[in-house]
């Protein structure tokens, strides 16, 4: 931190300084934990003191009572140094990076969105919009299709995603979040190899919605992949005929073997 109080020395007084240097090691801090590191107690001037230190610049706010470090390598534009999935682990919790944001983080996609898409297990009363210049999208899952998730780092930070098998069937089950099926087709072909088939099998029962099973059946028959009476037999097949691509408009051949309403064309 001796870089800091030599090139800002005119800006940081001691105790702002101090306070960086302890903040900083964390990717994110809150109001309570500055609280500790100043002594204050409760009702105190914490507030006001990381006030000043975000109008010089030196920490931004990301979420009500949480807090990032500007580093001094962060140039003209001010910003933390940190990746949109670390940021992402903040704004509500629990978090997991998902959907068209999961698919390209596992490689199953050439695609790269604009929006950073986050799940969670709970209903949200307002959407985190843009943060530091990022747009966030958080998805609410009721609890019991909140599943398949593991951890990844970045650096030192970790997060958590969707694991492969999950991020196929969270967007055979809101396509919209994926930019449609033919994304999940793409992503069927290119990694079938590394996917596990019987984990996509369970999954596509444990998600709670039968159109998953339906799509998932249909584009492995189409696409030539895996065992399809396997997953026939395992999948609950619920009457009616459930839209291929939910995003499309409802136009198409109906086809009874999969209960499915053929509104999209399949590319591989």
């Amino acid at each position: 931190m001796n870089d800091v109080q030599n090139i800002t020395k005119g800006q940081l007084g001691k105790r702002e300084a101090v306070f960086l240097a302890k903040a900083g090691t964390h990717p994110t801090f809150t109001l309570a934990f500055a609280r500790e590191i100043l002594g204050h107690t409760k009702d105190d001037p914490t507030p006001q003191f990381l006030e000043r230190l975000q109008s010089k610049g030196w920490i931004r706010r990301i979420r009500r009572g949480r807090f990032a470090v500007v580093p001094l390598s962060s140039g003209e534009d001010r910003s933390p140094q940190l990746h949109e999935f670390v940021i992402a682990m903040e704004l509500v919790s629990p978090a997991v990076i998902s959907y068209w944001s999961a698919l390209n983080h596992h490689g199953m996609t050439e695609q790269l969105p604009r929006t950073v898409f986050v799940a969670t297990d709970h209903p949200l009363r307002r959407q985190p919009g843009d943060v530091l210049g990022v747009t966030y999208k958080i998805v609410s899952l009721r609890p019991e299709k909140f599943f398949g998730i593991v951890k990844d780092w970045i650096d030192e930070n970790h997060f958590s995603v969707t694991d492969r098998e999950k991020t196929i069937i969270d967007g055979l089950d809101l396509p919209q979040y994926v930019g449609g099926v033919n994304e999940i087709a793409k992503a069927l072909t290119g990694s079938w190899k590394g996917l596990d088939e019987k984990k996509l099998r369970k999954y596509a029962v444990k998600i709670g919605n039968s159109a998953v099973g339906k799509r998932l059946g249909f584009m492995m028959e189409t696409l030539g992949l895996g065992d399809v009476e396997a997953l026939r037999t395992a999948i609950p097949r619920a009457p009616g005929f459930s839209p291929l691509d939910p995003t499309m408009p409802k136009h198409g051949k109906y086809n009874r073997r999969w209960g499915l309403l053929i509104n999209a064309e399949i590319q591989p």
